[in-house]
C-alpha cells in the first residue's frame, strides 16, 4: 500500500496541470459505491461466524458470496476491456467513449440472456448511470446556456476556438464530432462473457468507426440545440433569458426522475410518491456536492488507484448514503423480457428531455433569425435582384445596358452600371441600395467570340449581415449570380426583338428599291425577303417568350413559392440552411446550367446569339445584308430547334426531366413539320 500511494504522488506531481478525467472518476465512484456495499457483506458474515449462533461452513460462505463473485467477474471483464486494456497515451475522448460503449455493450449483452443475469443488468445498469453524468452535464450545460465547458476533452464533440461566434463559418467549422474507432473484440469478449463461453476461439481484429452508441439517436438534436443556444448568446435579442439554474432540473436529473417513474412498482399513494420524489431530489442535492468534494483530489487519475484511496474515506458517515440510482431496480414485471428494454428506457427517459430542449432553442433561434434579422426580408431581396422578381427595378436597370448595347457605345464602366444600379433600386428599394453593388469580372477574350457572351463577368454583390450570412454565403450568391447571368442574356434577346420596328426595315426598303440590280431582284423579290424576315422575326420571338416565360414561371415562380413554404416550415438553421440550398440547386438545374445538359444550353445560346445577330441586321437595314444570310439564319435556328425539340421530348418521355414538359410542348407549337 505504501509503494502503491508513494507511485500515486509520482504520478500525481507529473499530471497535477491536466484538469479531471470526470467520466474515469465517475466510474471509479460506482465501482466504490458497489464494493462498499460487497464490505457490509462480508461484515455480516464475520459477525455471523463471531455470533456462533449457527454452524457456518466455507459452502455456506461460498453459496452467500456466490452472486458477489460473479458480478466482481463480470466487473473485472467490464474494467480490462473499458480501461485497462486502453493503450497509454489514448486521447481522454477515446478513452471516455469506450468506456460507455463497453458499459452501454455489456448492458445488451446482458440484457439478451433474459431473467437469468436479472442482477447483473441491474448492477451495469447503475454504473452505466453514474458514469455517464459528466456526458449529460456537459450536453446540459452545452444545450441550456449554450457552453460547451469540457476542460479534460472527453466528449465526442470538441470546440473549435480559432472560430468566433460571429464569424460566417461559425455554423460549419466551430466544432469537431470524433468518430471513434473501435475493435469489434470488445464486442466478442463481453459477448463471450454474457453467454458464458470459453471466449477460446480468435476474436477478429478489424476495425469499425463508432461512437458513444447511447447518443447516436439524438446526437443532431444536441448539436443543433448547442450551437443554437451559443449562437443565441451572442445575438442582442429578447429570446435569450437564461433559465435560473437554482430552480430547474438538470438533464441528469430529470433522466434520473423519468427512469424511477419507469421503473418504479406504482403501488404507493400520490402523496407517498410525492414526499419520496422530495426526498430524492434532497438526496441528489447532497450527494452532487459530496461527490464534487470527492473528485476534486488530484490523485485520483488511475482507476485501480482510486478504489484504493476511496478506502480512506470509509469512516465518513456522509459517505455511506447511498446515491439516488444505487438503489434503482431493473422491474422486469412491468417490461418484456428483451434486448430492446434499456433502449427504450433511454427512448423514454432521455431522449424526450433533449428533443424538447432542442424544439426550444432551435425555435427561438429561428424565431429571432426571422423577427429581429430580417432573415425572410434578405431571403426575399436575394431573388429580388438576382433573380429579377423585383421586374421593375430591374428593368430600369438592364435596359440601360441595352439601349447602350444597341446604340454601339461601351457599357462596361463600373461608374455607369453602379450609378444605373443606385438609381433603380433607389427609387424603390432605398434600404437596399447600399448593400447591393455590380462588378466586372476579368473574363478570358476568347470566351466573348459570340455577342450573348459579352455579358459574360457582369456579377452582383449583395452584402447580408452577420447572422444571416451563415444561411446566404458567399458560395450562395456565386449560383445566384450564375442564374442571373442567364436571365439577364435571355431578357437581352427578347428586349432586342421587342425593340424592332417594322418602319426601319420598310423604309431602308423602299430606299434600296430603285437601285437594285436586276440579279438581285432575280433571285428574289424585295417584298419577299422582308416578308422572310418577319416571319423569322416571329419564329424567334415565339421561341424566346416560351424560353422566358418557362423560366420564369414555371421555374423561378412556382420553385419559390415552394421555397418560402419550407422556409417557414424550417425548425433549425442547419435544416433552413440546407432548404436554402437544395432551393439553389433546384434552380440551377432546372435553369439549365448543370454540367449534364451543358449541350441543351449550348444550343439554347446558339438561338439567342442568332437574335442577336438577327436584330443587328435589321437595324442596319435593308441592303446592308444579303440575301445569303438569310437562309443561314433560317437554317441555323431551324436545325436548333428541331435539335431542342427532339432532346427535350426525349427527356420527357423517359421521366428524366419531368419539368421541361412545358417548355417541351410550347417549343413544339411554333416547330416546322416540313
Amino acid at each position: 500500500m505504501i509503494g502503491l500511494n508513494s507511485s500515486s504522488s509520482s504520478s500525481s506531481s507529473k499530471k497535477s496541470s491536466d484538469p479531471p478525467f470526470r467520466t474515469y472518476q465517475a466510474f471509479v465512484w460506482a465501482l466504490y459505491k458497489y464494493f462498499t456495499s460487497f464490505k457490509e457483506e462480508l461484515n455480516t458474515i464475520e459477525k455471523d461466524v463471531i455470533a456462533k449462533d449457527e454452524t457456518v461452513t466455507l459452502s455456506s460462505v461460498l453459496e452467500r458470496l456466490s452472486p458477489h463473485l460473479a458480478q466482481i467477474t463480470m466487473l473485472h471483464r467490464v474494467f480490462c476491456i473499458g480501461v485497462a486494456d486502453v493503450p497509454p497515451g489514448t486521447p481522454n475522448v477515446l478513452r471516455a467513449s469506450h468506456l460507455l460503449n463497453t458499459l452501454y455493450k455489456a448492458i445488451i449483452e446482458y440484457d439478451s440472456v433474459g431473467e437469468a443475469s436479472e442482477q447483473s443488468v441491474a448492477l451495469l445498469f447503475s454504473l452505466w448511470v453514474e458514469t455517464v453524468r459528466p456526458y449529460l452535464e456537459i450536453v446540459d450545460e452545452w444545450i441550456v446556456h449554450g457552453h460547451l465547458f469540457d476542460p479534460a476533452k472527453e466528449f465526442i464533440i470538441q470546440r473549435n476556438k480559432d472560430v468566433p461566434v460571429n464569424h460566417r463559418d461559425f455554423w460549419y467549422a466551430t466544432y469537431t464530432l470524433y468518430s471513434v474507432s473501435e475493435t469489434v473484440e470488445s464486442e466478442e469478449r463481453l459477448s463471450d462473457a454474457a453467454s458464458g463461453s470459453s471466449g477460446g476461439e480468435q476474436a477478429s481484429s478489424s476495425r469499425q468507426h463508432t461512437m458513444v452508441s447511447f447518443l447516436k439517436p439524438v446526437l443532431k438534436q444536441i448539436i443543433m440545440a448547442g450551437k443554437s443556444m451559443q449562437l443565441l448568446r451572442n445575438l442582442d435579442c429578447k429570446e435569450t433569458a437564461q433559465p435560473d439554474d437554482a430552480e430547474r432540473k438538470s438533464l441528469y436529473t430529470l433522466f434520473l426522475e423519468s427512469v424511477q417513474t419507469r421503473l418504479w412498482h406504482g403501488e404507493e399513494s400520490p402523496t407517498n410518491t410525492v414526499t419520496k420524489q422530495q426526498a430524492t431530489k434532497k438526496s441528489l442535492i447532497k450527494m452532487q456536492s459530496i461527490v464534487a468534494r470527492h473528485l476534486e483530489l488530484d490523485d485520483i487519475h488511475d482507476p485501480l488507484l482510486a478504489i484504493n484511496f476511496a478506502r480512506l474515506y470509509l469512516e465518513q458517515n456522509d459517505f455511506h448514503e447511498k446515491f439516488s440510482v444505487g438503489n434503482v431496480i431493473l422491474d422486469r414485471s412491468s417490461e418484456s423480457v428483451t434486448c430492446q428494454t434499456f433502449e427504450l428506457t433511454l427512448r423514454s427517459c432521455l431522449y424526450p428531455h433533449i428533443e424538447r430542449r432542442y424544439i426550444e432553442c432551435c425555435g427561438n433561434l429561428m424565431r429571432t433569425l426571422k423577427k429581429d434579422y430580417r432573415l425572410l426580408g434578405y431571403l426575399q431581396a436575394m431573388r429580388n435582384y438576382f433573380l429579377l422578381e423585383a421586374g421593375d427595378t430591374m428593368y430600369d436597370f438592364y435596359t440601360a445596358i441595352f439601349d447602350k448595347v444597341l446604340e454601339k457605345e461601351s457599357w462596361q464602366q463600373l461608374a455607369f452600371l453602379n450609378v444605373q444600379l443606385q438609381e433603380a433600386v433607389g427609387q424603390r428599394q432605398p434600404e437596399d441600395s447600399n448593400r447591393l453593388s455590380i462588378f466586372l469580372e476579368t473574363i478570358d477574350p476568347a470566351r466573348k467570340k459570340q455577342p450573348v457572351n459579352n455579358l459574360d463577368g457582369l456579377t452582383l454583390s449583395y452584402k447580408v449581415p452577420w447572422p444571416v450570412d451563415i444561411v446566404m454565403s458567399s458560395e450562395c450568391q456565386k449560383i445566384y449570380n450564375q442564374v442571373f447571368l442567364l436571365l439577364l442574356q435571355i431578357k437581352w434577346a427578347k428586349y432586342s426583338l421587342d425593340t424592332l420596328r417594322f418602319s426601319d426595315l420598310t423604309v431602308a426598303a423602299k430606299t434600296q428599291e430603285g437601285g437594285q440590280s436586276e440579279e438581285s431582284t432575280a433571285k428574289e423579290p424585295i417584298n419577299q425577303q422582308i416578308h422572310r424576315m418577319f416571319l423569322l422575326r416571329v419564329k424567334l420571338m415565339h421561341f424566346v417568350n416560351s424560353l422566358h416565360n418557362y423560366i420564369m414561371t414555371r421555374i423561378l415562380h412556382s420553385t419559390g413559392l415552394e421555397f418560402q413554404h419550407q422556409v417557414q416550415e424550417a425548425k433549425d438553421l442547419d435544416q433552413l440552411i440546407k432548404i436554402h440550398y437544395r432551393y439553389l440547386s433546384t434552380i440551377h438545374d432546372r435553369c439549365l446550367l448543370r454540367e449534364k445538359v451543358s449541350f441543351v444550353k449550348e444550343a439554347i445560346m446558339k438561338v439567342l446569339n442568332l437574335v442577336l445577330i438577327f436584330s443587328d441586321r435589321w437595324q442596319a437595314g435593308f441592303g446592308a445584308w444579303k440575301i445569303e444570310s438569310i437562309d443561314k439564319m433560317e437554317s441555323d435556328f431551324k436545325n436548333c430547334h428541331m435539335f431542342l425539340v427532339t432532346i427535350l421530348n426525349k427527356a420527357v418521355c423517359r421521366g428524366s426531366f419531368p419539368h421541361l414538359e412545358s417548355l417541351a410542348l410550347s417549343l413544339m407549337a411554333g416547330f416546322e413539320q416540313c
